[in-house]
């Protein structure tokens, strides 16, 4: 055999081992599988299905895509964690994505919820009672508080979310941006 077949052979091999070039679904979403809706003109005609972006979308996007600099992050999907550590009650959501930062000296937290039925407002809630603790308990360090105090929780369209960042207001332009465009 040769050098070639032998590497490509090797190469490929190492690639199933460590499950390179495997796509997984997004993580974090109740709802993971791509939203459409479809409808129906007055005539009867079928209007071409919209598609309608997720929440682990809008999030990924709004941080990947930032041009500045933003704390190393981590996309939180352990239901302990988000329940009990966060304080989010996720049965009040259709979808939902939350970032967090990795390091404990930092203070970062991006979360998108499309809240389910009529738990717009508890959703609402909840995330103002989530931001007042990061202001009122969690930051400690000078650019934690600085995080803290410049955060911001909003609802556009029917998807609300929570920014703590000295970034929030650049960061949050970016999620109207996505939410809007859908």
């Amino acid at each position: 055999m040769s050098k070639t077949k032998t590497a490509a052979l090797c190469m490929a091999a190492l690639m199933a081992i460590s499950g390179c070039g495997k796509i997984d679904e997004p993580k974090g979403s109740v709802n993971n599988a791509v939203r459409t809706t479809k409808a129906t003109a007055a005539n009867g005609e079928a209007v071409p299905e919209k598609y309608i972006i997720t929440c682990a979308e809008i999030a990924d996007r709004t941080i990947n895509e930032y041009d500045g600099e933003l704390p190393v992050t981590m996309e939180v999907t352990d239901d302990v964690m988000i329940s009990d550590v966060l304080q989010y009650d996720m049965s009040l959501a259709d979808d939902f994505s939350v970032y967090m930062q990795m390091l404990s000296t930092d203070l970062f937290e991006l979360t998108v919820i499309r809240p389910s039925g009529e738990n717009l407002d508890a959703v609402k809630s909840m995330l103002e009672t989530r931001l007042s603790y990061l202001k009122e308990q969690a930051a400690y360090y000078p650019a934690q508080v600085a995080a803290a105090e410049a955060g911001v929780t909003g609802e556009i369209n029917g998807v609300c979310y929570l920014i703590c960042s000295e970034k929030a207001a650049d960061l949050e332009k970016r999620v109207m941006y996505y939410v809007l465009r859908n």
